[in-house]
C-alpha cells in the first residue's frame, strides 16, 4: 500500500471513530449504557488505527507524525478506561486523560500545518477533546459530593465534544482526500 493510500484510509478510519464515539456519547439516543461503553471502545480503537496509519505513511519524522502518534496513545489510554472495569474512579481518569492527550496530540500536529483544512481540523479536534476532557472532570467532581444522575448538563457538554472533534476529523479527512485525488 502506499504512502497516499495508507494516509487516505488513515484519515478516514480515524473520522470514522470519531462519529462511532459522538453516537455513543449522544444522550437524546437510546442506547443502554454498556453499548455506549462499547461503541466507545470501538471509535477508540479506530481512531488509534486511523493515527497509526496516518503516521505510518510519513516517512519522516514531522509534527503532523509525532502529533497522530500522540493522538494514538490518547486513544489508547481512553480504551484502557473504558475497557477495563476498575474498583475506582481509575476508569474515568483515564478517560479524561486520554481526551486531554488527544487534544494535545492535535495541537501538536499543527506545528506540521500547511493547509487550511489541516489548521481547522486538527484546532476542532482538540477543542472537543478538550470538552470532554472538562465534561469528564465536572462528573468526576459531582460523583465526588452528590450522586450524579444521567442526563445532567455535563453529559451533553461530553457529546458536543464529541460532534465537534468528529467534524474535525472528517473535514480533514475530505482535505486530504480532495488534495489526492
Amino acid at each position: 500500500m502506499g504512502d497516499n493510500s495508507k494516509q487516505l484510509i488513515g484519515a478516514w478510519t480515524q473520522a470514522l471513530g470519531t462519529v462511532v464515539v459522538a453516537i455513543g456519547s449522544t444522550p437524546s439516543l437510546p442506547i443502554h449504557t454498556s453499548g455506549r461503553r462499547g461503541l466507545g471502545v470501538i471509535g477508540n480503537v479506530l481512531q488509534a488505527t486511523g493515527n497509526g496509519l496516518e503516521a505510518e505513511s510519513q516517512r519522516k519524522l514531522t509534527y503532523g507524525k509525532l502529533g497522530n502518534i500522540i493522538q494514538a496513545t490518547g486513544n489508547i489510554t481512553v480504551t484502557t478506561g473504558l475497557a477495563i472495569d476498575f474498583p475506582t474512579d481509575t476508569g474515568e481518569r483515564l478517560v479524561i486523560s486520554g481526551d486531554l492527550i488527544q487534544a494535545l496530540g492535535a495541537v501538536t500536529a499543527l506545528g506540521s500545518a500547511n493547509r487550511s483544512y489541516v489548521v481547522i481540523g486538527n484546532s476542532l479536534q482538540a477543542i472537543g477533546n478538550s470538552l470532554q476532557a472538562f465534561g469528564g472532570v465536572r462528573i468526576l467532581k459531582e460523583n465526588a459530593h452528590t450522586m450524579w444522575q444521567p442526563g445532567d448538563g455535563n453529559e451533553f457538554l461530553i457529546a458536543k465534544g464529541s460532534w465537534i472533534q468528529a467534524f474535525g476529523a472528517i473535514l480533514l479527512a475530505i482535505g486530504l482526500t480532495s488534495e489526492w485525488t
